[in-house]
């Protein structure tokens, strides 16, 4: 497909991490961006970054996306500043480890809420003027959790991620030839406060994150996304992760990730 130039972009959870990554790559290719996270001034202190070192416009919205009706609100608050979003980036979302059954249930039911609900409801709603413009891209962030087989103490995380990558999937074949393009980007282990947040920091596969870092990720996802290509998994070892992790028989590779995800001794 061809590229998508001077785009407005719409990132979610765009004001660090890899969003905000992401958000600096396409601003740094002259795209215009709007911004979406909850915290007011931490999001506009990385739009006006942006705006400092890419010369381009930048919106933001202060929005907690794991609201019911936070998807619905947002798309309005857009529609009423007169933007037209060209690329959607599905970037918002957060990690729960841990014995699911132990877990919070508030904080799995946010998580759910933001990581497939919001996810699908942003999609439908920005998609719609996209088809009609026969011109959009959508780019969801994945994980690389996805291509294991289950997921022992990231249970619901990882089934959300499943879907992320089902979703993504399905939904490129069905828009196929009608100038929208869905690509999902699957990172892996990488330094960003999802690790805190997850309450992953002392799990064995997180003690080297020697992955690609946001940066490298926010290029591959970049490229993809601009190419219309269906997925893409930043990063050699990753790859290799993936493949292994949908190898028959998938039961080695479901007790390998079983290990990885344990608590450090």
């Amino acid at each position: 497909m061809k590229p998508i130039d001077n785009a407005t972009v719409l990132v979610t959870g765009g004001s660090k991490g890899i969003g905000l990554a992401i958000a600096e790559e396409f601003a740094a290719h002259g795209h215009d961006l709007i911004l979406v996270a909850r915290g007011q001034e931490e999001l506009e202190r990385s739009a006006q970054t942006i705006r400092d070192s890419a010369q381009v416009n930048v919106l933001t919205f202060a929005v907690d996306l794991s609201e019911t009706h936070a998807p619905e609100r947002l798309f309005e608050q857009v529609k009423e500043a007169g933007v037209s979003v060209d690329v959607l980036v599905n970037n918002a979302g957060v990690g729960m480890t841990g014995d699911f059954a132990k877990g919070d249930y508030v904080k799995m039911t946010r998580m759910l809420q933001l990581n497939i609900l919001t996810l699908s409801q942003l999609t439908h709603l920005f998609m719609q003027p996209m088809l009609e413009r026969n011109h959009g891209r959508i780019l969801n962030v994945g994980s690389l959790v996805a291509y294991f087989a289950g997921t022992p103490n990231w249970a619901a995380y990882g089934a959300s991620k499943h879907y992320v990558l089902s979703f993504s999937k399905g939904l490129a074949r069905e828009v196929k030839g009608s100038g929208v393009a869905v690509t999902v980007v699957s990172p892996g282990t990488t330094a960003t406060d999802f690790v805190k947040t997850a309450d992953a920091a002392d799990m064995r596969a997180y003690q080297s994150l020697d992955g690609p870092s946001v940066n490298e990720i926010a290029k591959v996802a970049y490229k993809a996304c601009q190419k219309g290509e269906v997925s893409a998994i930043p990063g050699v070892s990753n790859k290799i992760l993936a493949y292994l992790g949908e190898l028959h028989p998938r039961a080695i590779a479901f007790e390998v990730f079983a290990y990885l995800s344990q608590k450090k001794d």
